[in-house]
């Protein structure tokens, strides 16, 4: 009895705790000097830039956030501010809005992709300067202006900052995205030798948000823009252990569509100044889908004539993507200096970019079917 007792007692003071903790923290020590009710607590953070009649930069900031109202009903406000600085656009913010915002809980960042080309560093350094801020928001790249997205209405969420972040978190089973595209992963390899900063592309489109490619940045500036087919590739080339749908299709109608869960390793060897990298890639999954190959469940020989077709077809699109790497994104997307730089040292002086682009690269690929599902009918 008394070991329950004393459970119980240490339960209340954990409790007691948290609850000081939170009104400390939510109101800077002041006990009863801020409820909830006047704070909008930012869901997500909106970047973008304007030129004045100067053609100088003006930065445009903007917040979304959730009212936490006395009913128990919850509204999303906007609050837009712009200045030559982002400590300013601050300023100008709070003089339209009547509520003070508490940035620490933001779980998107939203930059357009001008501000993006123009460079990101100055979004970098106020928030890695700033302890309340979540360095585990999303970072996403725009179509457009920012704020048309956080006024986009999405069923079933308060605001729409919420339903992006949702969808980046679970685009990692499919399409071989990785849960990495973190504000935090971004300050990590901004300046990180061989390293390059990835964020996913978004557009609003007549079914609403929907990620079409991804964003590959060379330091902080917005070097290339990936269509959705070539993010995939690049996914499956630049990570490890993603998972994604691959299609075999032949005409109308005739199709394998196959799940798999990539396994990558990189070998890098060096040649004078000239570097060679091999990429062996393993695809294995199971066939969740087929009308295209007969047999497929009962015949062996089948199943390796398809793991032949797929290793092939996969192979044919690494080789073009890494052409389009080299020739037209001029920048490693694939973090393949990363690899050269743990292997032979660091602090070269090269430019990686320039140094991958003008490397052999070689991928290997082989396709296992582990699972054809439970038969033909």
């Amino acid at each position: 009895m008394e070991k329950k007792n004393k459970k119980y007692m240490n339960i209340l003071f954990i409790a007691f705790l948290c609850s000081n903790f939170f009104i400390v923290f939510f109101t800077g020590g002041k006990m009863n000097s801020l409820s909830v009710e006047d704070l909008g607590i930012s869901v997500g953070v909106g970047m973008g830039i304007d030129k004045d009649g100067e053609g100088n930069v003006l930065y445009r900031v903007s917040t979304t956030a959730n009212q936490y109202r006395q009913d128990e009903t919850i509204e999303s406000i906007l609050g837009t501010g712009v200045g030559r600085t982002i400590g300013e656009t601050r300023e100008n913010r709070q003089k339209k809005i009547g509520k003070k915002f508490f940035l620490g809980l933001s779980k998107v960042y939203i930059i357009e992709e001008e501000y993006a080309k123009y460079g990101i560093r100055t979004l970098v350094d106020i928030n890695f300067k700033n302890p309340v801020v979540n360095d585990n928001s999303f970072l996403v790249i725009c179509k457009g202006r920012n704020e048309e997205y956080f006024k986009y209405t999405v069923q079933g969420y308060d605001n729409s900052a919420e339903y992006i972040s949702d969808m980046i978190k679970n685009s990692a089973g499919y399409n071989f995205f990785k849960e990495n595209y973190l504000f935090k992963n971004a300050i990590l390899s901004i300046d990180a030798e061989g390293k390059n900063v990835v964020s996913p592309y978004i557009e609003i489109m007549e079914e609403g948000f929907k990620i079409t490619g991804m964003g590959v940045f060379k330091k902080d500036k917005l070097a290339a823009l990936l269509n959705i087919n070539d993010t995939r590739i690049m996914n499956m080339l630049r990570e490890n252990k993603v998972k994604g749908m691959l299609t075999i299709q032949d005409g109308t109608g005739k199709y394998v569509n196959f799940e798999a869960k990539s396994k990558r390793k990189i070998t890098c060897t060096k040649t004078g100044d000239k570097y060679t990298f091999i990429i062996d890639l393993n695809l294995e999954g199971e066939i969740i889908n087929n009308v295209l190959y007969k047999n497929i469940a009962g015949d062996t020989e089948v199943i390796k004539r398809f793991e032949e077709d797929l290793s092939k077809k996969v192979k044919d699109l690494c080789g073009n993507f890494l052409d389009r790497m080299r020739n037209e994104y001029k920048v490693d997307c694939l973090q393949l200096g990363w690899v050269a730089v743990a292997k032979y040292g660091r602090d070269t002086g090269v430019d990686w970019d320039e140094v991958v682009s003008d490397s052999d690269i070689i991928v290997n690929v082989k396709v296992d079917v582990d699972k054809v599902g439970r038969g033909e009918y």
